[in-house]
């Protein structure tokens, strides 16, 4: 505890002190091969920064650069777009969070390596 004066009469606080420690896990090299991380996490790890592909539950389609989570399973995207309809012209959102309760499907969205160009 912390004695604080305010105007001449003492008042006590409480420090706070987190149950688990606060982590941020980043694709920066030096962290890619931490042993604490569980597989779940190194999953994740390696998913950051990838064009992620998410269904929610009233049918539309979010596509956008995965940023980051939380343990609700809320997802983090920036530069979204939003598909009503596949094949029709998205929306552009810019950053969203999307609620871990409205997701359906999730998806790392790959090119297909035979439509590349630089493939010959």
């Amino acid at each position: 505890m912390t004695d604080l004066s305010i105007t001449g009469q003492q008042v006590q606080t409480q420090q706070f002190v987190p149950t688990e420690p606060f982590r941020i896990t980043t694709n920066a090299p030096h962290q890619m091969n931490d042993a604490s991380l569980t597989p779940g996490r190194k999953k994740l790890q390696k998913w950051l920064g990838r064009v992620l592909r998410i269904v929610i539950t009233d049918g539309r389609v979010l596509i956008g650069f995965f940023n980051c989570t939380d343990r609700d399973a809320n997802i983090v995207l920036s530069m979204c777009a939003e598909y009503l309809v596949e094949g029709q012209e998205p929306r552009l959102l810019g950053n969203v969070m999307v609620p871990g309760k409205h997701i359906v499907s999730c998806s790392i969205d790959e090119p297909d390596p035979q439509s590349s160009l630089l493939v010959q």
